[in-house]
C-alpha cells in the first residue's frame, strides 16, 4: 500500500504537466527569426539612461506637406447693387451718397443707362473702378449728382487754387468709407490717397477707363494740372472717379475738365 502511495506521487505531476500544451494561434519563432526582431537599445547619457528606438525601426518623422490658403477675393459682386457708400470718419464724416450700379447688360447695350440724372454708376470688375456724375443737374444746385458732395469739398465751385485742393486732399486721405449694397455692409475702406488728373490724362482715362495704372504712370498733360498722386499699395483696392471743375475761362466743358480718382483700400475683417 505505502508503494502505491509512492509510485502515485510521482506518475500525477507528469499527467498534469501534460494537460498544459501552447495554444495552437501561438507560433514559436525559429533561432532565425529570433535574430531579426528588433531588440531596444538601452542608450546611456550622463547620469540617466533611456530605452532607445530599435535598431529596425525608423526614427525619420515624415513632415507634412505645407497648406496654401488662397487669398479670397474681398470684392463682391457689385453689378445691379442698389449702392450706398457712407463716410464714417474724416472730412466728410456722416455724409453719404446713393446711386445704382448698372448690371453687365451695359457693356452690351450702353444706350443712355449712365445719362446725368439717371442716378446710375458704371463698374468695371476688373481694375476695379467706379465711376459717378458729379456737378447738379441740368445746373440745379438743388439736384447735386452722386459724386457731388466730394467734389465740391476737394474744389468748392472750382474757383479755388492748387493749393487749396492739395490741402484739401491731405485731410480727406485716412478717412473710413462703409460701401452697403442693398442695404448690407459689403465693404469696409479707407482712403488711401487722391489724384486730380490733368485735363489731357482725364480725358484718356474717359475713353480708357482700363488703363488707370497706365494714365498714373505716364502723367500726360501739363504737371501743373496734376494735384495730389495715387500711393502704391500691396492690399486690395478700388478706385472712385469722378469730374472736376476747370477754370472759368473754359466755357461750357468747365464741369467735365478734370477728373478725380479715390484710391480706397479695403480692410480685412
Amino acid at each position: 500500500m505505502k508503494q502505491l502511495r509512492i509510485i502515485s506521487f510521482f506518475i500525477i505531476p507528469l499527467l498534469l504537466i501534460g494537460c498544459y500544451s501552447l495554444p495552437v494561434s501561438v507560433s514559436i519563432p525559429s533561432a532565425g527569426e529570433q535574430e531579426l526582431t528588433p531588440v531596444p537599445k538601452i542608450i546611456t547619457t550622463k547620469g540617466e539612461s533611456r530605452i532607445g528606438k530599435p535598431s529596425g525601426v525608423s526614427s525619420r518623422i515624415r513632415e507634412r506637406p505645407t497648406l496654401v490658403t488662397p487669398t479670397p477675393d474681398p470684392f463682391p459682386d457689385l453689378y445691379g447693387c442698389n449702392m450706398q457708400i457712407e463716410f464714417i470718419s474724416g472730412s466728410l464724416e456722416n455724409q453719404s451718397s446713393e446711386f445704382s450700379v448698372l448690371d453687365r447688360s451695359y457693356f452690351l447695350d450702353k444706350g443712355d443707362k449712365f445719362a446725368v440724372g439717371k442716378g446710375t454708376a458704371v463698374y468695371y470688375e476688373d481694375q476695379p473702378y467706379m465711376i459717378l456724375h458729379s456737378s447738379y443737374v441740368n445746373g440745379n444746385i438743388l439736384k447735386p449728382m452722386e459724386a457731388e458732395f466730394i467734389r465740391k469739398y476737394l474744389e468748392h465751385r472750382g474757383n479755388k487754387g492748387d493749393e487749396y485742393i492739395q490741402n484739401q486732399i491731405d485731410n480727406l486721405v485716412g478717412a473710413q468709407v462703409n460701401w452697403y449694397c442693398n442695404d448690407d455692409l459689403v465693404l469696409e475702406t479707407t482712403i488711401n490717397s487722391i489724384v486730380r488728373l490733368s485735363h489731357d490724362a482725364s480725358e484718356r482715362l474717359w475713353l480708357e477707363p482700363l488703363q488707370i495704372v497706365d494714365i498714373l504712370e505716364n502723367k500726360q498733360g501739363l504737371a501743373s494740372e496734376w494735384i495730389g498722386e495715387i500711393l502704391p499699395t500691396d492690399q486690395a483696392s478700388l478706385f472712385l472717379g469722378f469730374c472736376g471743375w476747370g477754370s472759368s475761362s473754359v466755357g461750357s466743358g468747365r464741369y467735365t475738365y478734370y477728373r478725380y480718382l479715390i484710391n480706397f483700400v479695403v480692410e480685412t475683417p
